[in-house]
């Protein structure tokens, strides 16, 4: 079984790697749900070589039905990104009718050119999901990150059965939202080959040694990474692995 890493910084992509994760699925926003990362940081995690990079393109917080200039946006990004040598994009659009926005997916997979392309989880917002896999496999995805249209990727799990075994042979559905060290085995007795987590923790808060205003404009705003020793718990759990790290 593969891990992939919801990895919003340069610091969790260097700790995906190095907890033996497969993949890292690179984007800003993590309180957003994720949204398209930087020219800096889509560079700096290239240039590691350490993990194949694949990048969320969403330009924004909020619903999967975008406008045409959005559109444009997310069609420069897949350049910036395809161009900077990511190996894969992770996309998705939709109509206000909860179907797959077919127009944007084909001109965002024709700029993608020959990078992977998984679709995220507006997936588990589409009404006609048998219909949308076939359509997804026919543009050319072979992956599909979703919680089975629950709250968390277990508590979704036999939707996500259930779609795996309707899905294109060679279609992978990739568990993603809540898995965890508790979780992660679950997924992989169900026979799925990959998972997706982020092993979020935030940062200790920093000291200010300067003057600094009387109410903290910060508050609220989380700081963390992907953390080390928390994928790499997952990833030697599924491997069969005792981990050196606690």
């Amino acid at each position: 079984m593969q891990v992939e890493v919801c990895a919003t910084s340069l610091l969790s992509v260097k700790n995906a790697a190095a907890a033996g994760a497969d993949r890292a699925e690179l984007c800003a926003a993590y309180s957003l749900g994720g949204l398209t990362p930087s020219y800096g940081l889509t560079h700096a995690a290239v240039a590691l070589g350490s993990i194949d990079v694949h990048c969320l393109i969403r330009p924004r917080a909020g619903h999967f039905c975008f406008d045409s200039d959005e559109l444009e946006e997310m069609l420069a990004d897949i350049r910036m990104v395809r161009e900077a040598g990511a190996q894969g994009v992770v996309l998705g659009a939709l109509t206000t009718d909860l179907q797959l926005d077919l127009g944007a997916l084909k001109a965002m997979v024709a700029e993608a050119g020959d990078m992977a392309l998984s679709f995220h989880r507006a997936f588990d917002w589409v009404v006609h999901p048998q219909t949308a896999l076939q359509q997804l496999w026919d543009l050319g995805f072979r992956r599909i990150l979703s919680s089975g249209g629950a709250e968390t990727a277990f508590e979704g799990l036999e939707v996500l059965k259930n779609w795996q075994a309707a899905a294109p042979e060679g279609f992978e559905f990739q568990p993603g939202g809540g898995v965890n060290l508790q979780n992660c085995t679950s997924f992989q007795a169900a026979g799925f080959s990959c998972i997706h987590l982020s092993g979020y923790r935030s940062s200790p808060p920093i000291r200010f040694t300067g003057i600094y205003p009387k109410n903290d404009p910060f508050a609220g705003q989380s700081v963390g990474h992907s953390d080390m020793a928390i994928i790499k718990a997952v990833v030697d759990r599924i491997k069969g692995i005792t981990s050196s790290l606690r």
